[in-house]
């Protein structure tokens, strides 16, 4: 039975919309980071988590670690010009874990370290899903209206029926989130989560039902509204 769980968590983002390196914001009495990163090791099965960050602040988020001191292995790693990209630079760690990937770690999980009010039901589903169907992924029903525009006059209207907005965590076993990295780069950089590369290898996630709080936090707006739903659950 596959029991060990590994995950990277991507930060690598410049924070150009947010105006600022937004996973160094506070949010409750952690930066935004530390708080996802601590929610993924409080889970039994996870065993290795690494942070894909960009370069020039590798020592901060490796500072913030030793500062949580995790109970799993850790690691923090460069990543790349894109997500997709610092993904797989972080996917190719677990070759080097001394956990022993492929052998101890059965499960990969990739989680955007700005969905920052992901909790421990929501990865657990995931990680159960994932156990019984090879992969899957969080998502939620799209409710609105969908219309196909031209500029901003609108064509036509599109029909919302098993339409899903994806969400992250977003996992597979081991050998298949592997193999849906191993593609050229430009089909990575042209990607935007692990279900579209997981689909290119002929693998069909499960779906798990989603949380609105597990939201991307994009703009200040988006930050502050995280902050008020930990303050109303505390």
């Amino acid at each position: 039975m596959m029991k060990d769980v590994g995950v990277v968590i991507a930060a690598a983002g410049s924070g150009t919309r947010f105006g600022s390196t937004k996973q160094f914001e506070r949010l409750g009495d952690f930066s935004l980071y530390q708080y996802v990163t601590k929610t993924f090791a409080a889970i039994e099965s996870v065993r290795a988590i690494v942070l894909v960050g960009r370069e020039e602040d590798v020592p901060k988020y490796e500072a913030g670690f030793r500062e949580l001191n995790p109970r799993c292995e850790w690691r923090v790693v460069a990543g790349g010009a894109t997500r997709q990209e610092s993904v797989a630079k972080g996917l190719e760690v677990f070759c080097t874990l001394s956990v022993g990937a492929g052998e101890d770690i059965e499960i990969l999980l990739v989680h955007d370290a700005a969905r920052a009010l992901v909790d421990a039901p929501l990865i657990e589903a995931v990680i159960q899903a994932v156990r019984e169907h090879g992969s899957a992924i969080p998502a939620l029903p799209v409710v609105d209206t969908l219309k196909r525009t031209d500029g901003e006059r609108v064509i036509e209207t599109v029909s919302r029926e098993n339409l899903w907005r994806a969400q992250t965590p977003q996992g597979a076993r081991f050998e298949l989130m592997l193999g849906a990295y191993d593609v050229a780069p430009e089909t990575l950089r042209a990607a935007t989560d692990e279900a579209q590369l997981l689909e290119r290898i002929g693998e069909h996630p499960w779906i798990v039902p989603g949380s609105e709080l597990n939201f991307k936090i994009t703009y200040p707006a988006d930050l502050e509204r995280a902050r008020a739903s930990i303050a109303k659950a505390g």
